[in-house]
């Protein structure tokens, strides 16, 4: 059976303008699989910023073969951050003056363009990514040729071990269907030892190790729509018209248990050097299309959840790097022990395909002005400030009593008292002086007596 998807007609007109600028331009087909034997429905493309490698002055990229693998995986890699549970990366578009699918070569070139997009993406599994379970391994490959205005699509697959032979694929660009959102808060407060870590190369390790114990408790938790157990078989088409709020938003509730320790599985008393606490609340947007199972939402929710938790993880380790060495001093030259800043926050914005929201992260010292900048560089989507929906989540603060006890753990012993402090420490040592002598003479009044 022939592999069909579907796409919004406004990007056949994305590719035209791309045609009219640029003898070339690759970038990324996002979307959704809506399982084996059903239609791929694709909600975005989004062009890949090309430089060439090979000269000190960028110039433009004509020639396919001279096309830098890196630099689309590291997009490839961007883009996954951004977009919200459900939505992958299905594969690529190319925009030519000619048919690249009779050349031999350049179908080897992108089959090797999307084996290093799987292997990066594979090498950060925590953001869920790998869509080989659904497609096969078979991406999609969708060609613009400007000379003819026309375009082909076919599938090449991203298995080293095959042969870079494409298959036909039936793209029709076509109006979409409405997508129905489902939204999650999910509160994380749960505690994870930490072995020793001598850099924050380390510390990064070992943190994006116990998100592992996250997922594994999301997997076994339950969820429930609208307050109600739903059958894991029903489509969202037969959810929706059962639906009495007649909304366009579901709000689902997760139910989990109590996560285990990281590390304890011996149940014996360990002894460790660090400790990592997640608390927090995490605002989870997921969209369904009608075909999809009330199971497949649940598991874009889960995935949501961990693909937001790894990524703001990675920005943050990501912003720490780049204002240190790797070590984990501050600038005092002492050691800190305590670390009182927190991940970014996550904010939502359209991007122009019905009522899908993709997502970004922003420090507490940022604005949606840096949204709208990484938008236009990643995704080329056109935001204003107003269109990024900033009050999803609330920064992280640290409540007063925990703030003095970090601070407290932060000082060191070898700091010199000032006066006032001085002051205070030699009264008190008098009343306690005192109060000592006080309770010495009572004793041997009773005793001389």
């Amino acid at each position: 059976m022939v592999r069909s998807a579907a796409c919004e007609p406004k990007y056949e007109s994305l590719l035209v303008d791309l045609a009219k600028t640029s003898k070339l331009s690759i970038g990324l087909i996002i979307g959704q699989i809506a399982g084996q034997n059903g239609k791929d429905y694709i909600v975005h493309l989004a062009r890949t910023p090309l430089a060439s490698p090979k000269a000190e002055e960028p110039k433009e990229i004509t020639n396919i073969i001279d096309v830098d693998n890196s630099q689309v995986a590291e997009h490839a890699l961007n883009c996954v951050r951004m977009i919200v549970g459900g939505f992958q990366i299905l594969g690529l578009f190319v925009v030519s003056e000619k048919n690249l699918m009779s050349d031999t070569g350049v179908l080897l070139k992108l089959k090797t363009i999307l084996m290093d997009i799987k292997s990066t993406l594979d090498s950060n599994g925590l953001l869920y990514a790998n869509t080989d379970a659904l497609d096969n391994g078979d991406k999609l490959i969708l060609n613009y040729i400007s000379s003819h205005k026309n375009y082909i699509c076919k599938t090449i697959s991203s298995d080293p071990s095959k042969a870079a032979s494409p298959n036909p694929v039936d793209w029709k660009f076509a109006k979409g269907m409405e997508w129905l959102e489902f939204e999650t808060y999910y509160e994380v407060d749960t505690v994870f030892p930490l072995p020793h870590a001598s850099n924050h190369f380390d510390t990064e390790k070992s943190v994006m190790l116990t998100i592992d114990i996250i997922a594994e408790n999301l997997i076994q938790s339950v969820l429930f729509f609208n307050g109600e157990a739903i059958d894991k078989d029903m489509t969202v088409e037969k959810f929706n018209k059962q639906n009495k709020t007649g909304s366009s938003k579901v709000k689902v509730t997760v139910y989990s248990k109590v996560p285990k320790l990281a590390g304890s599985k011996s149940g014996k008393l360990e002894p460790h050097e660090g400790l990592v606490r997640y608390s927090g609340v995490i605002n989870s947007r997921v969209f369904g299309s009608p075909r999809n199972t009330i199971n497949e939402i649940e598991t874009y929710i889960r995935n949501d959840i961990i693909r937001s938790l790894t990524t703001r993880l990675q920005i943050y380790y990501d912003a720490l790097l780049a204002n240190d060495d790797g070590g984990n001093d501050d600038e005092t030259g002492q050691d800190q022990d305590v670390n009182c800043t927190s991940p970014p926050r996550r904010v939502f914005y359209p991007i122009g395909n019905g009522n899908i929201l993709f997502s970004d992260y922003l420090f507490q010292n940022e604005t949606a002005d840096t949204t709208v900048k990484q938008t236009k560089d990643i995704l080329g989507i056109n935001l204003s400030v107003d269109d990024v929906l900033t009050k999803a989540e609330v920064t992280a603060q640290l409540n007063l009593s925990g703030k003095e006890k970090n601070e407290n753990l932060c000082s060191t012993s070898e700091e010199p008292l000032s006066a006032k402090d001085t002051g205070k420490l030699v009264l008190i040592l008098g009343i306690i002086g005192a109060a000592l002598a006080l309770i010495i003479a009572i004793i041997l009044h009773f005793v001389l007596n």
